[in-house]
């Protein structure tokens, strides 16, 4: 980060300070899974992988089903783990819906060019 705050003319701190709070909130989007995609500028798009959103469902299924809420630590990580499942159940209602979308975009622009050359 030196290099980056001599070529700003900016104090290190306030570099490493910006930097970190641009991660954290990078951090605090993947992890809440608040969209499919996030786009983050000069370092692409991160992406979740509709494929391994069915492993996680059943991971965290699975492990709900073994836990026993008679601590409040279990109770606490129940609670915790019920919110991941909602979160990535919440995401994969999107990709679906954004999936279905794109499908009925195709379909409907495919009609419009077979009409058009027949």
């Amino acid at each position: 980060m030196q290099p980056t705050a001599e070529e700003l003319d900016c104090n290190l701190t306030i570099v490493e300070d910006a930097v970190g709070f641009f991660y954290q909130e990078l951090r605090k989007a993947l992890v809440e899974m608040k969209a499919p995609g996030i786009q983050v500028t000069n370092l692409g798009t991160f992406k979740a992988k509709p494929g391994e959103l069915p492993k996680l469902v059943h991971k965290y299924e699975k492990h709900l089903e073994v836990l026993q809420p008679e601590t409040f630590n279990q109770h606490s990580l129940r609670k915790e783990l019920e919110t991941r499942l909602a979160r990535v159940k919440g995401l994969q209602a999107q990709i679906n819906e954004e999936r279905d979308r794109r499908r009925e975009f195709m379909k409907a622009k495919d009609e419009r060019n077979k009409k058009n050359l027949g």
